[in-house]
């Protein structure tokens, strides 16, 4: 019931934001990078449809900061998977060839961690525990048994916020930037380029971003009140590179352990796992505020 409760509350508020963030916004005084929303009060300027998460763009006179939550485990694996991509398009146009990427983060394919979820699929409960996927039959085909969603209760609370966030400390190392004269196209999290990251799972497992990079740094000025064009990517990640996971046919990346089934119907499995990891995103503008 709970669940069911928060997803309700989730859904109505989602409906009531905009698809795209239509204000500007002063950052907060106290803001730290630290994957946590309690400075923002965990309310966001704007839901999108396309990319399923919740975010807000704000600046303060130094830098430009972008936080995005998502609650469905489905997008926050997409998120895990392939990192989120945020693109500075200075002169607003969509072509600009000279805009400024940075994506975050970005783990090594052996080494991604996934939220465990269970959804319905078609006729089946398609269940990620970890980093390993099983699919099963809603009913059998004998009707000996039915197959049950996961227990909300196993993905919920400190313990599995805990081990969730451990993972990411563990393996989340590094960030993406093209475009910044003098800063290389790996960078640690750790970096002095003033390029700031983070992410968290809350005890509800909300996954919380956060990012932070100097006004600099992107050639921007909070005194001139610029005006850019702003592209965020949820980049999603290859099924077929998923740890622990092979599929039939004819990939090459396939890793060693298989999947099957039971009843057979893989193909409107794998096709929705395959939908889940295409690229989503959306265009915006912002505009640098004073205090």
């Amino acid at each position: 019931m709970y669940i069911f409760l928060l997803g309700s509350f989730v859904t109505a508020n989602a409906q009531k934001l905009p698809n795209i963030q239509n204000t500007s916004l002063r950052a907060p005084a106290n803001i730290k990078i630290d994957g946590k929303a309690t400075e923002w009060h965990n309310k966001f300027l704007a839901y999108n449809k396309a990319t399923d998460v919740y975010y807000s763009m704000a600046n303060d006179d130094d830098k430009l900061y972008l936080v995005v939550q998502a609650t469905d485990p489905a997008i926050i694996n997409k998120i895990i998977g392939g990192g989120i991509t945020l693109t500075i398009q200075k002169s607003g146009k969509k072509t600009d060839k000279d805009g400024i990427s940075i994506t975050y983060p970005i783990f090594d394919k052996k080494s991604r961690p996934y939220v465990h979820s269970s959804q319905i699929v078609g006729n089946s409960i398609l269940t990620v525990s970890g980093d390993d996927v099983t699919i099963m039959p809603r009913n059998s085909v004998d009707g000996a048994r039915a197959a049950k969603p996961a227990d909300p209760k196993e993905f919920q609370g400190d313990s599995i916020m805990a081990i969730y966030n451990k993972r990411l400390e563990n393996n989340s190392k590094y960030i993406g930037v093209t475009g910044i004269k003098g800063i290389d196209s790996l960078i640690s999290v750790y970096n002095t380029s003033d390029v700031k990251t983070a992410e968290l799972f809350d005890s509800k497992i909300v996954y919380t971003y956060e990012l932070a990079v100097s006004l600099t740094q992107l050639g921007l000025s909070v005194s001139d009140g610029t005006k850019f064009a702003y592209h965020i990517t949820i980049n999603g990640s290859s099924p077929f590179s998923i740890p622990n996971i092979a599929f039939t046919g004819n990939q090459t990346d396939a890793p060693v352990k298989s999947v099957t089934p039971e009843g057979g119907g893989g193909g409107s499995q794998i096709a929705a796992l395959m939908g889940q990891s295409a690229p989503t995103d959306f265009w915006g503008e912002y505009t640098l505020v004073k205090k």
